[in-house]
């Protein structure tokens, strides 16, 4: 954190004072293209962590290769910081990225596991320690002497907090718990939308035994999203499947493939955030810097509000939905309003940003007049970002909840994309080789508009997606979940009809010449293990048909009393 907070955050100044030939379209550039590649590789890393390698040699490695990027960025600055060599710099900040991407998630999940091992399953006390630490590296980075140091003494500082730090977690190796790697929880998604695609022509089912092990007694896997329903078509069983032949999806494969699609009309909307998000980075940050004289405490100290505004009002929401919330739907439709409030608030970053670059074309103005924009960015991100985290977290399977803040930093480094091409679309125009000449007015009027626009979409996409037909049951998911959790059991002998159960007879006089030799297995019998995965299986596809009936016959009950 305090690399973060004392070095990348903070690298659009590092670049400025280090080009002889200054251009504050290139400084742009670069800034966008780490932060966004930075972004782009969290999911990535997230998935090898949790499917592959392990949280912690996931956090070995990342930590090593930070401090060899620390260390090379040493040996770039040289003794000459205004004259950084490029041909080691580059390469030292791609490490530093690649770092960065992977303890951002790592070193987070580590923390809930160890917690987790300590029967502290809410993840408000793993968030604590978190922002403790978050708060410590972001007050000795204000007031600490990091913030006097020049470029190579702050990068030789900073690897030797780090080496003394690791060489601290690894002495603890023995008393650390390992969470085991989990089945691919994206194994599904490819092979359901091919089959799909493949069984594009094929007419949907009239029967519900025309879907593949469909436990609903439905003719449409849920969730009932309409340009959703050619997934199901995955699920369509064609004749009698015969050896070799590809088997279709299940329809809990497809259910869980729907959870995860519905989603991409939501994460669309938060491009248009990522590009403001991107401008507090570097417009926001050199405009500060050209302001107070190259004072690289006060560009900590705004960095540090926005980080600060961010975490507490995302606490603040979050209790506030947790007081107010009558049941499941009411809870996610909170959710939405508090997403839609977020981008109410950047929009009006965007005019309060605006009035000041007009401003400081005018006269002279104070650095501080840009606490205002910083405040906004933060009530934002605490609204916003992580409102579609917690909003992501009630729609899809307990097997992908971790992802939800991955996915979210995969939209924001979209945006730094988006925002290097805007630099190029008007470069010239409104981006001009130095800040003065440049009219970030302008473009901070464009993002308003595109701002306004994009809340527009969003109210029409929340009365979609707070349709309660689209919601999700918390009952119907919580049994879904532990059907995926025994999936790696054995398939018992039976044959689905509509919601009943036909065991096939074979099969029905083995259990019962079971039964007979020994007693109940829910009643614990010695012999009960040899049958338990038939039995759970069974059941919870018992529970999983009780609570569809028991949903529908709450849905017809409001709409006769509507």
């Amino acid at each position: 954190m305090l690399v973060e907070k004392t070095f990348l955050n903070i690298l659009f100044t590092r670049l400025t004072n280090a080009w002889e030939d200054y251009d504050f379209r290139r400084a742009v550039v670069v800034v966008n293209l780490q932060e966004g590649t930075g972004a782009l590789l969290v999911t990535f890393f997230a998935y090898v962590a949790d499917v592959r390698t392990g949280r912690f040699k996931m956090a070995v490695c990342s930590t090593a290769v930070c401090i060899i990027g620390l260390s090379l960025n040493a040996l770039a600055a040289g003794n000459d910081e205004q004259r950084l060599e490029f041909r080691l710099f580059y390469p030292a900040l791609a490490l530093l990225t690649l770092a960065e991407a992977a303890l951002t998630f790592t070193l987070r999940a580590f923390l809930d596991d160890q917690l987790r091992a300590a029967q502290f399953t809410d993840g408000r006390r793993s968030m604590f320690w978190w922002n403790f630490v978050a708060i410590a590296a972001a007050i000795f980075a204000q007031f600490g002497p990091l913030a006097d140091f020049d470029f190579t003494e702050l990068a030789l500082v900073l690897a030797a907090m780090m080496e003394f730090f690791f060489l601290l977690f690894l002495l603890g190796t023995k008393y650390y718990v390992f969470a085991s790697t989990v089945p691919n929880p994206f194994r599904d998604v490819g092979s359901v939308i091919v089959k799909a695609v493949a069984k594009r022509k094929v007419d949907y089912p009239q029967t519900p035994e025309g879907l593949f092990q469909n436990s609903n007694g439905d003719l449409h896997v849920p969730p009932r999203v309409p340009w959703l329903r050619w997934v199901d078509r995955a699920a369509i069983v064609q004749g009698v499947i015969q050896p070799g032949e590809a088997v279709p999806s299940t329809v809990e494969q497809v259910m869980r493939v729907k959870l995860l699609l519905k989603m991409l009309p939501l994460w669309s909307c938060f491009l248009t955030l990522s590009l403001v998000a991107a401008s507090g980075s570097t417009f926001f940050v050199e405009e500060a810097y050209s302001l107070n004289g190259g004072n690289i405490r006060n560009i900590i100290f705004f960095a540090n509000l926005q980080r600060f505004t961010q975490a507490v009002v995302s606490d603040i929401s979050y209790y506030t939905i947790e007081r107010l919330k009558s049941c499941t739907h009411t809870e996610q439709k909170m959710k939405l309003v508090r997403i839609g409030i977020g981008m109410f608030c950047c929009t009006l970053c965007c005019a309060v940003a605006w009035a000041n670059a007009a401003a400081r074309r005018q006269h002279d103005m104070s650095v501080y007049w840009l606490t205002p924009r910083y405040l906004l960015l933060g009530i934002t991100g605490g609204l916003a970002g992580h409102g579609l985290e917690s909003f992501y977290r009630s729609q899809v399977l307990e097997s992908l909840f971790r992802f939800g803040a991955p996915f979210v930093d995969l939209m924001m480094g979209v945006g730094r994309y988006l925002s290097i091409v805007c630099v190029f679309m008007f470069s010239g125009k409104w981006f001009r080789k130095d800040l003065e000449d440049s009219r970030l007015d302008k473009y901070y009027i464009f993002l308003g508009c595109l701002n306004v626009g994009n809340l527009v979409v969003y109210c029409l996409a929340t009365r979609w997606y707070g349709d309660d037909d689209f919601l999700v049951e918390e009952e119907t998911g919580i049994a879904e979940q532990q059907l995926v959790e025994i999936e790696g059991l054995p398939e018992p002998p039976e044959r689905r009809c509509g919601e009943d159960i036909v065991v096939e007879e074979s099969s029905a006089s083995g259990l019962g010449q079971e039964a007979e030799a020994s007693e109940d297995p829910l009643l614990g019998s010695s012999e009960s293990n040899k049958n338990i995965s038939t039995y759970n299986y069974v059941l919870m596809r018992a529970v999983t048909v009780f609570l569809r009936l028991k949903t529908r016959a709450e849905r017809k009950r409001r709409l006769k009393d509507n």
